[in-house]
């Protein structure tokens, strides 16, 4: 029988991964994206392991969080260098419209002073 605390589990699993879905959406920074891909990433893993939970079987639950988070970290970790090395060697500057919007402007009111 599902109890009040597998619902909650439940709950946040899916609060997570819509959040993450939702952050790699509307942001453009490469960053803030393998961030809000890391958030989702994470609800599915809680709702994987909430469903080997579920089912009474701890150590498939065990063994699965276990892996997960050595992919989750292993990832992160890669992409996070290869986005360093993209910005260091200068074929990434930036990627929010906002920051373009406002450098453009910004480059405009500097040459209108001179």
């Amino acid at each position: 029988m599902i109890g009040i605390g597998h619902l909650f589990v439940l709950a946040a699993s899916v609060f997570a991964a819509s959040m993450g879905g939702f952050g790699v959406i509307m942001h453009r920074n490469p960053i803030r994206m393998l961030l809000s891909l890391e958030v989702s990433f994470n609800g599915f893993l809680l709702l994987l392991l909430w469903s080997s939970w579920a089912v009474g079987d701890p150590v498939m639950a065990s063994g699965l969080g276990l892996i997960g988070i050595g992919v989750s970290s292993a990832e992160l970790a890669l992409m996070v260098s290869i986005m360093m090395a993209l910005f260091k060697g200068g074929y990434i500057r930036r990627l929010d419209e906002e920051e373009l919007n406002q450098s453009e402007s910004s480059k405009g009111e500097a040459s209108t002073v001179d």
